[in-house]
């Protein structure tokens, strides 16, 4: 049976083993699907502006390519943006196949699990304004922004994933220990590289908690969760919350592989296959 996500890398990458190099490729120019997005960002723009929601057009790092060579990984990124994401990846990922999933916008995101300093693994709960997973249980993640691209024309993935427990947890650069990669995955629907990273944080579950103001308009979760960090807490944990986000099913199984062992993870990918 298929596997709950897909895995493009996997292994242990520190921030001397994870080399995001910019290249000016953008998508080539489509005039079906160039027509499809142009459509798509009208249609939910205005949708948008009937709600009183926001719909800001950002800065994305496209993934173009990688490859893991003597325990390093590098990845080529280019340039798309959110209107391109929304309207492929995002809504349009039925016709993934029909366009080529190599055509779509493909930003490169970045999801970590923190683990707090008295063994818990962090997960939230999103809110039902994100545009996509809403009411799931995910992972602390965003994705590769301008602001992560240095003047070498590198991008700095572990500055992504810091950047995104700072913003989403409330956390201070000194709360947050050592942070490591454990490879790229995809969510099997929408295409979407991942980089997934284990990050130590210097506080508490408690400590943690009390930042988070689920009355903030902003705040992506509504509510933090946290699971144990042992080998037999992981499973019923995604079981008693579903739904949860095959990214985050993802990163919580290589989490279990790098601490519990290559047995736990076979027998984890079984269990959630058969769950299907």
């Amino acid at each position: 049976m298929p596997e709950p996500f897909l895995i493009d890398v996997s292994g242990q990458f520190r921030p001397g083993q994870l080399h995001v190099r910019w290249q000016d490729e953008p998508r080539p120019p489509h005039a079906a699907l160039d027509s499809l997005v142009a459509k798509t960002w009208e249609e939910q723009t205005a949708a948008c502006r009937q709600s009183g929601r926001l719909l800001f057009n950002g800065r994305l790092v496209r993934y173009l390519r990688h490859r893991v060579r003597d325990g390093v990984l590098s990845i080529d990124a280019g340039p798309t943006d959110f209107a391109n994401f929304l309207a492929t990846n995002l809504l349009n990922w039925p016709r993934g196949q029909e366009f080529g999933w190599d055509m779509f916008s493909n930003p490169i995101g970045s999801s970590a699990v923190p683990i707090t300093s008295d063994g818990r693994l962090l997960l939230g709960r999103r809110n039902q304004r994100v545009i996509f997973h809403a009411g799931y249980v995910h992972v602390i993640g965003g994705g590769l922004e301008a602001v992560d691209c240095r003047e070498d024309g590198t991008a700095d993935a572990f500055s992504a994933a810091r950047r995104e427990l700072i913003e989403e947890l409330a956390l201070a650069p000194e709360e947050i220990g050592e942070v490591l990669c454990l490879g790229m995955i995809r969510d099997p629907t929408i295409r979407q590289p991942e980089l997934i990273f284990d990050a130590a944080l210097h506080l508490t579950w408690d400590e943690v908690a009390a930042r988070l103001d689920p009355n903030d308009p902003h705040q992506e979760h509504t509510k933090l969760l946290a699971c144990p960090d042992e080998p037999d807490a992981i499973l019923p944990f995604i079981r008693a919350n579903a739904p949860v986000t095959p990214v985050a099913v993802g990163l919580l199984c290589f989490h279990g592989r790098l601490w519990f062992g290559q047995a736990w993870y076979d027998d984890a990918i079984r269990e959630l296959a058969a769950l299907k």
